[in-house]
């Protein structure tokens, strides 16, 4: 009888012990790992934001796609490989859908983090949903400095800010030859956080680095008819011409200078050119145009080969738009912290996304203190129907081209 007693308590302290010390022993925590890590993203895959939002999705679901085929995401927690799925609602380029989708994807997906969507505007709503649900927000296509500097903890944007951008600008200008480099610029100023943003750099640089901004002349966001500025910039005579279109705003604005006999050496739209859909629009009058270079198929950056190769099988084209490589990287610092974080925790994927020193396809990729990432600064310009990088500190493909005259294109 006493015998007996001694056993039956050994054999309940003997499996209590290994009951405790069972996360320390398998890596797999109480509960068991999940099926698979869920990432959630609200993109205007309808809507004015449309030509932008299908090609950062187009970004993300690749990535999705080469990190499964590569056996998933290492969690130590777990101490295993998880598939990640990027689950993609539409916001139909109305921010207040936005709110409603990430809101959506927290309290009913439960998603470990967030992917950001198309434009500023979008992605301004979605990085305070980010901030209030403590969930990791990594976005792309997104400019404007001032949300950043509101403190938040949660947002990271690994991407070109209103500061890089028209830097990129100025030392495009500063790669030709003195005798061609434009004397005078015409600030088309977008009245959005991000265009004033970009007036107020482009003033500042410009005084620093020997260029006038000789003319600013302001629109909204739903202008149409441009040829008051673009009469405006011809009679004084500028040379070059800086915006930040919406990208229907930013073929509206080719073809009404085109029609006013307007063709400076230099034009830069940020936004617009830099989509997979331009020149299909637009055709040879999207040629000598500049724009936004975060990434191109051309990069020589690890991994690059691979997602060029596999788009153009699947959507049986040479075109990609930038925004398909920066939505994949995106995709990569996210794996990667979720990585180094070891668990799914989000205030631990949170606290590596701060510590991120890592090589995308978009190229080398730290945050500063507010989020905001540290990335080469590029800048493409259209040249015979391709995208050729022509600054960049890594890799450039090209040199400027300055523009002729619409008869001579």
């Amino acid at each position: 009888m006493r015998k007996g007693n001694f056993i039956t308590a050994a054999g309940i302290l003997s499996f209590s012990l290994v009951f405790l010390l069972l996360p320390f022993m398998g890596g797999q925590s109480y509960g068991g790992a999940p099926e698979k890590i869920k990432v959630g993203a609200s993109v205007a895959l309808t809507g004015k934001f449309a030509g932008g939002g299908v090609d950062v999705a187009d970004g993300y679901k690749l990535a999705q796609k080469h990190i499964n085929e590569d056996g998933g995401i290492y969690v130590k927690e777990y101490d295993k490989k998880l598939p990640i799925e990027i689950i993609i609602y539409d916001d139909e380029s109305d921010p207040n859908k936005t709110v409603a989708r990430l809101e959506k994807l927290n309290s009913v997906d439960k998603v470990v983090a967030y992917l950001g969507g198309f434009s500023s505007a979008m992605n301004t709503a979605g990085l305070a949903i980010a901030e209030k649900n403590k969930v990791p927000w990594v976005g792309v296509t997104i400019a404007a400095e001032g949300v950043f500097s509101q403190g938040f903890k949660y947002t990271f944007a690994p991407c070109m800010f209103s500061f890089m951008e028209v830097t990129a600008f100025y030392d495009a200008l500063d790669s030709l030859p003195e005798s061609q480099r434009p004397k005078k610029i015409a600030n088309f100023e977008l009245q959005s956080d991000w265009g004033i943003e970009c007036g107020k750099y482009l003033k500042e640089f410009g005084q620093k680095r020997g260029y006038e901004i000789t003319l600013t002349e302001k629109y909204a966001k739903g202008t149409s008819d441009f040829s008051s500025l673009i009469m405006a910039a011809k009679a004084a005579g500028c040379d070059a011409v800086f915006s930040v279109p919406t990208p229907p705003q930013s073929m509206t604005l080719i073809k009404q200078m085109k029609e006013l006999g307007y063709a400076p050496p230099v034009t830069c739209f940020i936004r617009g050119p830099d989509l997979s859909n331009y020149w299909e629009v637009m055709g040879k009058d999207a040629n000598y145009i500049l724009t936004c270079g975060e990434w191109s198929p051309d990069m020589k950056y690890p991994g690059n080969e691979r997602l060029v190769k596999d788009f153009r099988e699947e959507k049986k084209t040479e075109i990609i738009g930038m925004q398909v490589g920066c939505g994949y990287g995106a995709v990569q610092v996210l794996a990667d912290a979720i990585e180094r974080g070891g668990t799914l925790d989000s205030k631990a994927i949170r606290d590596a996304l701060t510590k991120t020193d890592m090589v995308t396809v978009r190229g080398h990729v730290t945050f500063d203190e507010r989020g905001i990432g540290m990335v080469p600064y590029s800048l493409c310009q259209w040249q015979n129907g391709k995208l050729e990088v022509v600054t960049n500190p890594d890799h450039t493909t090209a040199k400027v081209v300055p523009a002729p005259p619409w008869d001579q294109r």
